[in-house]
């Protein structure tokens, strides 16, 4: 699948055991990229994550929302 929110940022996806972003990782990218990372956290809401990392299917909405603001995936519907 592609992502091409997290590919602009060069926020790197860890596969292995299952695909997710390491919480360092995208606090970088969101640092470096002048995104804030509270409003990030407010939009992101609670969803379930792996221990280690956010999916990425769950955070690029998010980040769709922020740069374009348009709703997509699982910004589109309530949990």
């Amino acid at each position: 699948m592609k992502y091409n929110r997290l590919d602009q940022l060069g926020i790197v996806i860890t596969e292995n055991p299952i695909e997710h972003i390491e919480f360092d990782v995208l606090d970088k990218a969101l640092k470096n990229s002048g995104i804030d990372a509270d409003k990030f956290n407010e939009y992101f809401g609670m969803q379930t994550c792996y221990e280690k990392g956010l999916y990425p299917w769950d955070v690029e909405p998010v980040l769709e929302r922020m740069m374009s603001g348009k709703l997509t995936g699982t910004q589109l519907y309530w949990d």
